[in-house]
């Protein structure tokens, strides 16, 4: 008996070590260092769109640039909720030259994009480009907001789905590592 007894208590301190295992695990993988999930496939969408003022923008017009690229619509309170904390984001870097944000309206057209705008007071400080129809399959959107990180050669290389803190030093100092 006494012999099992010693077996249940080193048991015991094994149950007690395994979530601190666990912690230092997670705490070296890659979902530390990254807040945005890595893209291992080789994807090169594109885009030909118009923004809020009718001129049509492609993303090789950002070619040699990283560009952050948020699929989103009115109608998503986590959508709308993020806008300014992607503001601050895009002011972070305004002088950055090799670092864009793009924001793809899914769905909706200007009128209605621009109203939105007014009645809510808010704005969009870097370019808002309309996929009216909703065109751009080949960017496998799933939920919304969805936002991709493209590197200069149009490759995405970062994707998230769902409403995020932009402008934390989470993801200040992530798009710095990445863009330097």
């Amino acid at each position: 008996m006494i012999r099992i007894w010693g077996i249940i208590n080193n048991m015991k301190k094994v149950l007690y070590l395994f979530p601190l295992v666990l912690v230092f695990l997670f705490s070296c993988s890659e979902i530390k260092n990254s807040p945005m999930t890595k893209v291992k496939e080789d994807n090169y969408p594109s885009f030909n769109l118009p923004d809020l003022k009718g001129n049509y923008i492609n993303l090789k017009d950002y070619s040699n640039s990283f560009v952050l690229i948020n699929f989103w619509a009115t109608w998503c309170a986590p959508c709308v909720k993020e806008i300014p904390s992607l503001n601050n984001l895009n002011e972070h870097f305004k002088e950055t030259s090799n670092f864009k944000m793009i924001a793809i309206n899914i769905g909706q057209n200007k009128g209605v994009i621009e109203k939105f705008f007014i009645d809510k007071s808010l704005s969009i400080d870097f370019p808002v480009l309309l996929d009216e129809n909703m065109e751009l399959s080949d960017w496998n959107i799933q939920a919304i907001p969805t936002t991709f990180l493209i590197d200069g050669s149009g490759k995405i290389i970062y994707k998230i789905e769902g409403e995020k803190e932009w402008d934390s030093s989470e993801f200040t100092s992530f798009f710095k590592t990445i863009i330097n």
